[in-house]
């Protein structure tokens, strides 16, 4: 019954009449028919997929995620031989999944402190057979060691791991360390990708020895109102900004691009 669904679906799901449903009530009919998990083919890759969170449903229903960002860290990793990819805020692995697939001498690190998120990073994974590349860490990464909350949205009996922020007032327990104590590299080709709803200068903060001894190529998500800290930080290190990248349903927050000692021409 499912797959006839997701099959049908598939189709309808590009003509103008469905594009013109309104999300809730086509939420509805995905709720009431599929209340566990269930398998998407992605880009020659498949994911769990759970309806009910807010990034698997983002992803099943507009049949993409954010593939600008996708496509400018893929053709960097590339062009200039980064073999070391870090994903800080994995969340269920698309990133990490479809970097390991397009870039077979990569070696990830994916980070999701969220409990939902990563059960799902880690069937991910072991669905596409990436356990020998991809290395899981259930931590949030910060500049120091210690204990907190994420404080998320509870909707339809799932926590929503798109969004969950680290806070003293949140609702799931986690462990935060740094990243320099959990990778030790040098003189290496990097990417990192930092997406972490606010907590992006700690999790700098905590990789200020992984920054200064690689070349680097970063794709940070910055809050509106950390954007000097950062960009100050980040100056501070040697990094020139490449581009940015604006998502289409948060026109406040975006997608920065920088780069240290690769001399990187810019994106349109």
């Amino acid at each position: 019954m499912k797959t006839l669904f997701f099959k049908i679906f598939y189709i309808i799901r590009k003509l103008p009449l469905l594009k013109r449903l309104s999300n809730s009530l086509l939420r509805r009919i995905l709720f009431r028919i599929n209340k566990d998990e269930f398998i998407y083919n992605f880009k020659d890759v498949k994911f769990f997929l759970n309806i009910r969170d807010s990034i698997d449903r983002e992803l099943f229903m507009n049949g993409y995620y954010e593939e600008k960002q996708l496509n400018i860290l893929s053709k960097s990793i590339k062009k200039y031989s980064i073999n070391n990819f870090i994903d800080i805020g994995s969340n269920i692995g698309i990133y990490s999944i479809l970097m390991a697939k397009n870039h077979s001498n990569l070696t990830i690190h994916a980070f999701e402190p969220h409990k939902d998120a990563f059960k799902r990073l880690k069937k991910n994974v072991y669905l596409n057979d990436f356990s020998n590349k991809i290395y899981l860490y259930d931590y949030a990464l910060s500049s120091k060691d210690g204990d907190s909350f994420l404080e998320t949205k509870n909707r339809f009996g799932l926590s929503q791991s798109g969004g969950a922020k680290i806070s003293d007032n949140g609702n799931i327990k986690i462990k935060y360390k740094t990243g320099d104590d959990l990778i030790k590299i040098k003189n290496e080709h990097i990417a990192i990708k930092i997406d972490t709803e606010g907590h992006e200068l700690f999790v700098l903060q905590g990789i200020k020895n992984l920054l200064a001894d690689n070349k680097i190529f970063l794709q940070i998500e910055i809050f509106p109102e950390n954007i000097t800290l950062v960009t100050q930080f980040l100056h501070n290190l040697g990094f020139k900004l490449i581009t940015k990248s604006q998502f289409t349903h948060q026109k406040d927050i975006l997608d920065y691009f920088f780069e240290k000692n690769f001399s990187l021409t810019l994106y349109s």
